[in-house]
């Protein structure tokens, strides 16, 4: 069984101090057999990482010793969510399209998963809720009554918060997955004016650890192997990812071509081309019926 955990920490780092952090965690995810993704950059670090108990418990502690405190959010799954392990240097460990756009040390009202889920039950007509994810994601599961945003990456959210006129004289809930992009989602709202605005802390995922099958209706999407958890965040047994598209998919399919069964999504599976289980038996499908078109000769 591995364990994964993801986790994320603003703070400032020189560019010496990012290429010293990701030489430790490269030879620290030697060392325990990590396999995930990490990205590091002057304004923090962002990672999912899998492996064992053990091997996580020293990453959790490694990471706590070089960056201070951070929150892990944890789940599991039977298969290695990921082929490798990775460490990458970026511009934004989340990224919006600003690296200037740094969310201060504080806590920038945060909701806890309690606290937010009290809002919704207690509160639903006094507030709004905004997703801050992409639409491929919000498509397999979001918060009941949320709005979602029509974004295709999350450096299009400042746009959107410029053009929506949300009014301002409601309280405006913001989530996402593990709670690193409402740190810079909420600083775009802010500078367009929405002062009462909060974020829900740790995301979907702390808030799914304690409210399971509440008011998250579906799945999360998550980047790795996975593709998704259900509400006990165990890996998802409906959705895969589109071999066409790379997004979520449940439609159940045989391969026109080598009559394998496959996954897709329901955008690609309306084009009989892409009912195959990968893009090299569609090419050899669609060059197939070519072939056989200009073969076909009137009686």
């Amino acid at each position: 069984m591995y364990v994964i955990t993801t986790f994320y920490k603003f703070l400032p780092l020189t560019e010496q101090e990012v290429e010293h952090l990701q030489g430790t965690l490269l030879a620290l995810g030697e060392e325990l057999d990590l396999l995930g993704l990490i990205l590091v950059a002057k304004e923090g670090v962002n990672g999912t990482v899998a492996s064992s108990r053990s091997s996580i418990d020293k990453l959790t502690e490694t990471l706590l010793s070089l960056c201070g405190e951070m929150q892990f959010k944890e789940s599991s799954a039977s298969k290695p969510p990921f082929p490798r392990m990775k460490v990458k240097i970026k511009d934004e460990i989340v990224a919006i399209g600003n690296p200037e756009l740094i969310p201060p040390a504080p806590v920038n009202r945060h909701l806890s998963p309690s606290e937010f889920n009290d809002m919704l039950e207690n509160h639903k007509e006094e507030i709004i809720l905004l997703d801050t994810r992409n639409t491929y994601e919000t498509d397999i599961g979001k918060f009941r009554n949320a709005l979602t945003p029509p974004l295709d990456k999350f450096n299009e959210f400042p746009k959107y918060v410029e053009s929506a006129n949300l009014p301002k004289d409601k309280t405006i809930l913001m989530y996402c997955t593990g709670g690193i992009r409402c740190e810079k989602a909420i600083l775009e709202m802010q500078k367009n004016g929405y002062e009462n605005v909060y974020q829900l802390q740790g995301g979907i995922l702390k808030y799914l650890e304690e409210f399971p099958n509440k008011h998250f209706d579906g799945e999360c999407f998550v980047f790795d192997h996975r593709v998704a958890v259900q509400q006990d965040l165990s890996p998802s047994e409906t959705f895969k990812l589109c071999p066409h598209c790379g997004d979520p998919g449940s439609s159940k399919i045989v391969c026109k071509n080598c009559g394998a069964s496959s996954t897709i999504c329901e955008d690609c599976k309306k084009a009989e081309k892409n009912q195959t289980c990968s893009k090299n038996c569609r090419y050899h499908f669609v060059r197939r019926i070519k072939n056989e078109s200009s073969t076909t000769t009137c009686p």
